[in-house]
Parts: C-alpha cells; sequence; structure tokens
C-alpha cells in the first residue's frame, strides 16, 4: 500500500476513535459525582472539576467553631484522546485543580495540552466554560474571546510540544463548581510531491574546416540544466546533403534515457565529406514533457589543388649542361600539406646539381616542400648533362596529402657537333734550295658527332715543287693546286693524316696553304704553315 493509502487508513482510524471516545467520556461522567454529560459544541473534553464530593468538615470545639480549611488535595480530568492510549492518540488534555476551595480564597485552575505526535498540530482550539460563580482575576494565556466562556486558538502545535493556561480566580459562593473544557485540531491528509521543471540545453562543437580528406568530428553535449530528471532525452542530427556518417547514413539518432539535474552527456559523430563547400548541421535534443533544445555548426570542407610546371631547352649538344625548372602551385582553396615533388632522371642523363636540397637516390630526385597555402608556388631547379644522342624526356611530379598527383614533361633533344680540328707541320725547316721538306696535314673530330664528306686542297707557293702524296685519299695534282679526295667520315675522337711532299725550287718566307670543308661546315677551314727556304 502506498504512503498515501496507509495515511487516509490511518485518518479514518482516529475519526472512528474519537466517536468512541466521547461516547466512553459521557458515560464517565455521568457516572462520576456532580458531574454530567457535556452539552452540545462544548467539544469531547470532560468536567475537570468532576471530583468526590469533599468531606465535611468536623464540627468545631466550643466554644468557638474552627475556621474552615481547603483540603491540599488535587483534583485532575484527564483525555487522552482520540484513543485513549498515549501511543496512538495525538493529544493530552489535563486540567488541575484543588479537589476542596473556599469561598473567598484564590485558587488556580491550571490546564495543559500536550502534542502527542512526531507533527506538528494544526488550529489547536481549547474551550474552558468558567463558572459564574467563580471571579477570574487573571489567565496566563490571553484568550479569543471576553467573560467566562474562554477560547485559545493555537496556529501550530509543535510535535511533542506543550502549552499551559492557567486561570486565576476566587469562589463567589459554596457549593459544586463545576468547569469543564473543550479541545479540537485539524485533521490533515497530506500528500508530498516533488515538482521538477528539468530543462535541456545542447551544444555542439564541430571544427571550423577540414580537408576533403579529412574526417568530421561532431561533438554533441546536452546538459539538464533545470530541476528534477529529464526522462526520454533523445539527440538527433540530420547531416546536410554532403556529409554522411563514416558508415554513409544520413540520420544519427542517439537515445541519452534519463539525464539527472546538472548532469550532461557527450557523444561524438565521425563524418565525412563527399563534396568541397560550407555546410551547416543542425541537431536537436528532446525530453518528456516537450522539453527541446537545438545547436548548430558550421564547416567549411577544403580541398587543395595542386598544378605543376617544368620548363628546359629544347636542344643541347652532347655533353653540355641542361637546366629545367619545376613549379608547383595550389590552385584549390585548402593547405596543401606534406608536398613533395620528385623529378626522374631519364635515360641517357646524368644529375649534376639540385637546388633546395633535393635529394638523389634511385635515379630520382626528391623535394620535401611541406605545406603550400592556397595561392602559394615553389620553384625548384635540375641540372642535368645528356650523355647520348637523342630526345630526353624527363618527367616531374608532386604529391600531397589530399591532393591529386600531377606531372609534367620537358623534352630535349641532345645533338653532337663534328668539331674537326685542321693542323699543318713541315718535318724540315729551313730547307736549302734545291732540298726536300714533308707537310703533315692532320685532321681530328674533337666533337660529338661524325664529321662527313671532309675535303682538303693544298696550294703551292712558286718557290715550292709539288713531288709526292700519302694518306688514307687519293690526290690530284693541277699546276700548284693539290686536291685529296674527301674523307667519308670522321668519327668523334678520330684522327686522320696526309703527307705532303715538296721540293725547295726558290729561296724565300715560303707558304703552305691548306683548305677543309665538310658536310658540317659551311665556310672552309684554312690553315698556313711557314718553311724557309734559303739559297
Amino acid at each position: 500500500m502506498s504512503r498515501l493509502g496507509v495515511q487516509m487508513m490511518k485518518r479514518s482510524q482516529l475519526t472512528n476513535a474519537v466517536k468512541l471516545m466521547s461516547l466512553l467520556v459521557a458515560v464517565l461522567m455521568m457516572s462520576l459525582p456532580g458531574c454530567s454529560a457535556p452539552g452540545e459544541g462544548q467539544g469531547l473534553i470532560p468536567c475537570v472539576s468532576c471530583a468526590p464530593a469533599a468531606k465535611k468538615a468536623a464540627p468545631a470545639p466550643a466554644p468557638k467553631p474552627a475556621p474552615i480549611v481547603q483540603a491540599p488535595d488535587v483534583v485532575c480530568g484527564r483525555l487522552v484522546w482520540p484513543t485513549g492510549n498515549l501511543a496512538t492518540s495525538s493529544i493530552l488534555v489535563e486540567k488541575c485543580a484543588p479537589s476542596v476551595v473556599q469561598v473567598g480564597v484564590p485558587f488556580d485552575f491550571k490546564i495543559k495540552v500536550k502534542n502527542l505526535t512526531g507533527v506538528a498540530l494544526k488550529n489547536v482550539v481549547v474551550k474552558d466554560d468558567v463558572p459564574s460563580s467563580f471571579k477570574v482575576s487573571s489567565v496566563s494565556v490571553k484568550p479569543d474571546t471576553a467573560g467566562n466562556n474562554m477560547v485559545w486558538t493555537f496556529d501550530t502545535l509543535p510535535a511533542g510540544g506543550e502549552k499551559v493556561i492557567v486561570i486565576s480566580g476566587t469562589p463567589t459562593s459554596a457549593g459544586k463548581l463545576e468547569n469543564c473544557l473543550a479541545v479540537t485540531h485539524q485533521l490533515d491528509t497530506c500528500v508530498a510531491l516533488n515538482v521538477v521543471a528539468p530543462a535541456l540545453k545542447l551544444t555542439k562543437e564541430a571544427p571550423a574546416s577540414v580537408l576533403k580528406c579529412d574526417p568530421i568530428p561532431f561533438k554533441l553535449t546536452v546538459e539538464n540544466t533545470g530541476v528534477g530528471d529529464a526522462r526520454n532525452v533523445v539527440i538527433k542530427d540530420t547531416l546536410p546533403e554532403g556529409i554522411v556518417t563514416e558508415a554513409g547514413q544520413k540520420d544519427v539518432s542517439i537515445n541519452v534515457g534519463t539525464l539527472p539535474a546538472g548532469k550532461s552527456m557527450s557523444y561524438t559523430i565521425n563524418a565525412k565529406a563527399t563534396k568541397t563547400g560550407n555546410f551547416t548541421n543542425s541537431a536537436s535534443a528532446s525530453a518528456l514533457g516537450g522539453l527541446s533544445a537545438n545547436a548548430t555548426s558550421t564547416t567549411a570542407v577544403l580541398s587543395p589543388e595542386l598544378k605543376i610546371t617544368k620548363t628546359g631547352p629544347a636542344m643541347r649538344f652532347l655533353g653540355r649542361p641542361v637546366d629545367y625548372q619545376i613549379t608547383v602551385t595550389n590552385t584549390g582553396n585548402g593547405v596543401a600539406r606534406n608536398v613533395v615533388i620528385q623529378d626522374i632522371i631519364p635515360a641517357g642523363a646524368n644529375s649534376i646539381a639540385t637546388s633546395d636540397g633535393g635529394q638523389l637516390a634511385d635515379g630520382k630526385i626528391s623535394w620535401m616542400v611541406g605545406n603550400l597555402e592556397p595561392r602559394a608556388s615553389k620553384t625548384v631547379t635540375v641540372k642535368v648533362v645528356g650523355t647520348q644522342l637523342g630526345t630526353i624526356v624527363n618527367t616531374a611530379s608532386a604529391t600531397a596529402y589530399c591532393a591529386e598527383a600531377v606531372t609534367a614533361t620537358a623534352k630535349t633533344e641532345i645533338k653532337g657537333i663534328p668539331a674537326i680540328l685542321l693542323e699543318c707541320i713541315d718535318l724540315v725547316d729551313p730547307v736549302e734550295v734545291g732540298g726536300e721538306t714533308t707537310y703533315v696535314i692532320t685532321v681530328t673530330n674533337q666533337g660529338s658527332l661524325t664529321g662527313t664528306n671532309i675535303g682538303l686542297t693544298v696550294v703551292l707557293e712558286d718557290e715550292a715543287q709539288y713531288i709526292s702524296a700519302t694518306g688514307p685519299t687519293e690526290a690530284r695534282v693541277s699546276g700548284k693546286t693539290i686536291k685529296l679526295a674527301p674523307l667519308p667520315t670522321l668519327a668523334p675522337k678520330e684522327r686522320q693524316s696526309w703527307q705532303i711532299k715538296v721540293k725547295a725550287a726558290g729561296s724565300g718566307d715560303v707558304r703552305f696553304h691548306v683548305e677543309m670543308i665538310s658536310d658540317q661546315i659551311d665556310r672552309p677551314v684554312r690553315e698556313t704553315e711557314s718553311t724557309n727556304f734559303y739559297q
């Protein structure tokens, strides 16, 4: 049975006991000498002056009668209301006075009202009808009314508390002095209810910006800022278009349950973006009784975008350095993190220098650039040298976190050149007229490309007379001019020599003239050797 049910049953039992006690009191009072039942409206407390008849005083000895002496006995009327049992009753009322009093001699009526319960009694009313044959001189507690019909009202009588009222006065005539009082108090049936007022507060935390590849943690915190438990608390979050949970869901529902006052619960939703843009996300919390709260967060989803360019010369001669420039730019709206530039050294080339601390390993150069802010660029250079003829294709690439890799290519044609050196020396100098000397003509390909159709023409002055010619090609003589048949090829680093023997026919500072042409030479190359012919 509930506490309220038990209280109501006890109140019913008390009411029945009151009725029974009223009847018992009436019967008891009627059985006492000099008392009658209390009249209507006098309450449930019997006459407290109902005491055994006072003994008659003994006859005074002659010749003078002895004075009347008031007996020292005290008589009391007592009521334990409503059950008669101190353990189960609510109030004790007691009124005491001397059993015998004398006309003209003052005495006191003493009234005591005591609360027998563990709770306060309300509206306790004490009524005392003082007989007209008793002249009241003072009352310790002022009554609410005037005259002999006295009423005292106590709004509250604390648990275990008591009130004492003393009525002082003098009897004015002999006879029975009957004095009765009544007491009542309010019977309450109380139900104590806890009235609560929970309130919800919802906060949502999210990063202001993320990269498209980053997870997006949404932290939801619901707090009960009111009084009493918030029951059936639920958080709901519908993610905006372009944002889903890691499991691919758009709608999130979190059953919090009961949230005590002053407590909070936090939950994290790990989401991801499917596109870039600014996303505003609203969440709500609800609870029993129509409680609700909302929270909003905005996150910008950004994306870095790389652009790479590579420039270099279209042509270089074999063995000459080739400089390439590589530029990487972040054209996106997000930071490009951990940018790395790599350049692969192509076949037919060797790396000879790099800028910005580029490291060569396994045939490629790497630059650890770090982060590139939006619209920022980084330029590096690499120097290679072609090792063979042909076209070298040099490819560079750039990568970064959350950005697509990009590549750029530069092509350079590596050409050779037949750098042919023409030399001419005389083996005998000076030469006496009539004597002979030999001129040695040498061609050397100092270049990187084979020379072709290398032809030589020798012109003698009048003081010199042609004798003979030896070498890799035949000589044809016409007067003072000697033409050597063209040499078909002369490979790089290859050397060929011809010997022309002449006779000193006259004296003087004589010049030996040689002229060279080839397929790769637009203008003739000339060489002259001076020889002293003497007489």
